[in-house]
């Protein structure tokens, strides 16, 4: 039997809506296809990844990092995502409208344009497999801040697999301000902006690029006012993985986060996986560990296999 034509039969092929761009691919376990996935005004580029036999018992819908986090961390979600693949998940990845190969500019980005993408993906994933698997949300950084509309509107119930989340946006655009201002310090050898000049020129209605992607005042005010946290009654399992060289426990913001979850009766793990920060190094890096990690939480039974995991501290 042809690749095509086991794929077929597993229904796993993209819906109609969803223009293949490539035959399907094997890897020996996992079948992929990157197709283009139409969304309001143009279309997202996607790459599905699912198990060769065809029985699947969870659907994940990646989560990217924003702006070069996101590129950086390329090689290692992929990696994530064929190893979820051979495990028995359907994986879904996609670049957001204005990124990557997807429709549309940067400066046309809003989280709330984002949130609609991953809506569509969300449906695109359900009319493949209905609700017969379990749904996933897996977050890397700032993805995570799309998170409570996502669970209010269109996945309510779904778990939540958690690579180093961001839980301030107001946190994170400080951090882009920061960066703004280093690479102009880089260019004239001065402080010549401000963090306080930065945002009086979004409050002036001028788009900012920062690190090469044009971040629009309307972007900007929607990061600023995100915030990650798991509402209180969430009925989907939540794994929070922080990643680090060193530290053996978990940071203190995000402990904080972790014991208001379990306050809120909310199924949590929570751990630390030694590895780089592969989303921020210069050089491409993996952390198989996490990956393994995050296969066992994908698995029938996540909290015994995490436990058994000696990369997981």
């Amino acid at each position: 039997m042809s690749v095509a034509a086991s794929a077929q039969g597993a229904n796993c092929a993209p819906s109609p809506g969803g223009a293949a761009t490539q035959a399907w691919a094997s890897e020996t376990t996992v079948l992929q296809q990157a197709f283009h996935l139409p969304v309001e005004g143009g279309d997202c580029f996607a790459i599905y990844r699912a198990p060769a036999h065809g029985n699947v018992h969870a659907t994940v819908l990646h989560l990217p990092a924003f702006g070069d986090e996101m590129n950086k961390a390329r090689a290692m979600t992929a990696r994530g995502a064929r190893a979820f693949a051979a495990s028995g998940c359907a994986v879904l990845q996609m670049d957001w409208f204005g990124c990557g190969d997807s429709a549309g500019d940067h400066a046309d980005a809003t989280l709330a344009r984002w949130t609609d993408n991953a809506q569509h993906a969300l449906a695109w994933l359900r009319s493949q497999h209905g609700d017969r698997a379990t749904t996933w949300l897996w977050c890397l950084r700032a993805g995570a801040l799309l998170v409570p509309a996502l669970l209010q509107q269109a996945a309510r119930d779904a778990s939540l697999l958690l690579w180093q989340p961001l839980s301030s946006g107001k946190q994170y655009l400080n951090q882009l301000l920061r960066l703004k201002l280093a690479g102009s310090i880089m260019q004239s050898g001065k402080a010549a902006l401000s963090a306080q000049s930065l945002r009086e020129t979004l409050r002036a209605g001028e788009t900012l690029d920062i690190g090469g992607y044009a971040v629009s005042p309307r972007l900007a005010a929607e990061i600023e006012a995100a915030t990650f946290d798991i509402p209180r009654g969430h009925r989907g399992r939540v794994a929070w993985f922080e990643i680090s060289a060193s530290a053996a426990l978990l940071s203190p913001a995000a402990r904080t986060s972790v014991d208001a979850a379990r306050t809120a009766d909310t199924e949590i793990t929570a751990s630390v996986v030694k590895g780089p920060g592969f989303w921020q190094s210069v050089e491409i890096e993996h952390c198989e560990p996490l990956i393994a990690a995050s296969a066992a939480v994908l698995a029938a039974h996540p909290v015994d296999a995490i436990r058994r995991d000696p990369a997981v501290l």
